[in-house]
């Protein structure tokens, strides 16, 4: 027997649960590219900072040289930022309370694994100090100075960081805050009829494109790094059924930019863009991938992204110790620095940045009852 269903008979939860099943699968693609990109940039710090690299160099130069001048994928990670956060705050109400709680959140979400690397790297550098080179390690840590990372402000206020890669968080932070800032005034009498999102973020990637990208003063600032953060929205309100032709433009845009003055960094971003919007639309991002492997890998990209300097320091000073300082060995040394990084991503993700993302949650569970129970007493 043969049963016709009109789409207007399918259970809404069973479409609901469709709608879930296949974002799942397509942030799934979004895991994917955040696994390979953060093992580029892992690699292009093992390239980029010494002893161990200088020690292999005899051995891997080329590849070194490769990895230390091509490898480099930050913009991966602002492009996938933007779409990932368009996708989960854009189709919200906003005010000055939730833009509040938002910033909690994500203080939570990347702050606290942010923090306990820092408690890391603090023992690391005090054993490895007189064996790895200070234009590695900086100078010791002073209380203005970890002051300044816990407010995410040290390159701002013209401190060394403490790690590779810290700046990335506090951009990060610096474009979560920007972008709801542009949604609150969205959600406000302000503009109420106008694409807030759309023109202010159009006149900010255009600032940014032909004069605060081209300045290494601004690179400190959000709006340095905001035309690859808008890409990932420009292109999720493309896949979205809505300003198709937007994306063109901004590409075009990007051309522009280039011609203006080469950046390969553009290049980059519009690639990414480009990848994100084929996938989506033709379906790949819900067929791949399905390797367990790789999946878990973009689970702790984060992670990964935050122990690798910290283990390539301890290895370093080891191998210094030892003095296992010929090429083979130094080869060898990177290897192990690497699964070692693999290792402890690991377990920073199980212990660290699992259990701060469930506090994130809990803190808007949390906020959401007490609102309501407000509002009910009233």
């Amino acid at each position: 027997m043969v049963i016709a269903l009109n789409k207007d008979s399918v259970s809404p939860v069973v479409s609901a649960a469709a709608s879930r099943d296949t974002k799942s699968q397509q942030l799934n693609f979004i895991v994917a590219l955040r696994a390979v990109a953060a093992v580029v940039i892992v690699w292009h710090h093992f390239a980029l900072y010494p002893p161990l690299n200088d020690w292999t160099r005899p051995l891997l130069g080329d590849v070194l040289t490769w990895f230390e001048v091509h490898a480099r994928s930050t913009q991966v990670f602002f492009v996938l930022a933007g779409f990932v956060l368009a996708q989960t705050l854009v189709t919200r109400r906003w005010q000055l309370g939730g833009l509040l709680l938002f910033l909690l959140r994500r203080y939570c979400r990347l702050g606290l694994p942010y923090l306990a690397v820092i408690a890391l790297v603090l023992p690391v550098y005090a054993f490895a100090r007189n064996w790895v080179p200070a234009s590695v390690l900086g100078s010791p840590v002073s209380w203005p100075q970890f002051i300044a990372h816990l407010f995410f402000l040290q390159d701002i206020l013209g401190y060394e960081a403490l790690s590779a890669g810290l700046w990335f968080v506090c951009i990060n932070i610096q474009l979560c805050i920007l972008f709801a800032l542009l949604i609150c005034v969205r959600d406000s009498s302000l503009g109420r009829h106008l694409d807030v999102i759309g023109l202010g973020g159009w006149a900010l990637a255009a600032f940014s494109l032909f004069y605060a990208n081209l300045a290494p003063g601004w690179d400190v600032w959000a709006v340095y790094f905001f035309p690859y953060f808008f890409m990932g929205v420009i292109v999720w309100r493309r896949v979205h059924g809505r300003q198709k032709l937007e994306f063109y433009a901004y590409q075009a845009l990007f051309s522009l930019a280039m011609l203006f003055e080469w950046r390969w960094r553009l290049g980059v971003a519009m690639v990414v863009g480009a990848l994100l919007v084929w996938s989506l639309e033709s379906g790949f991002a819900a067929r791949w991938p399905r390797q367990a492997a790789l999946l878990w890998l973009g689970r702790v990209s984060y992670s990964l992204f935050l122990v690798h300097f910290p283990v390539l320091v301890f290895v370093a000073a080891l191998w210094s110790h030892l003095e296992w300082i010929s090429p083979p060995l130094a080869t060898l040394g990177l290897v192990v620095a690497f699964f070692t990084s693999l290792a402890l991503a690991g377990i920073f993700y199980r212990w660290i940045e699992a259990p701060s993302a469930r506090a994130a949650r809990q803190i808007g569970r949390t906020w959401r009852q007490s609102a309501l129970a407000l509002a009910d007493s009233r």
